[in-house]
C-alpha cells in the first residue's frame, strides 16, 4: 500500500476538485506535483483562477501563514491565454 500521507492528501485534492466541479467550475489536480499548487479551479462566471495547496486540517496557523508568505508572489492579476498547439 502507498504512503498514507500521500493517500490522505490525494483524497483531499479529489474532494476539492469534486466540490469545484459541482459548482460548475473547471477543476483539476496537479498530480505528483512538487509545486505549491495541488489543485487549479477556474470559475467561468467570475473569471477567477484559484490556485490551491491542500494541507491537513491539523496544520497549525503558523505553518499555513508561512506557506502564504512563501507563495505570496502567486497573488495578483494575470493575463491568461488559451491555445491549442
Amino acid at each position: 500500500m502507498g504512503n498514507s500521507n500521500y493517500i490522505k492528501g490525494r483524497r483531499k485534492e479529489y474532494k476539492v476538485v469534486n466540490e469545484a466541479k459541482a459548482k460548475g467550475n473547471l477543476a483539476f489536480r496537479s498530480a505528483g506535483s512538487h509545486s505549491p499548487i495541488d489543485v487549479v479551479e477556474i470559475d467561468y462566471n467570475s473569471k477567477v483562477i484559484h490556485l490551491i495547496q491542500c494541507k491537513p486540517e491539523s496544520m497549525s496557523n503558523n505553518a499555513k501563514d508561512k506557506l502564504y508568505l512563501e507563495n505570496a508572489k502567486l497573488e495578483g492579476t494575470y493575463i491568461v491565454y488559451f491555445d491549442v498547439i
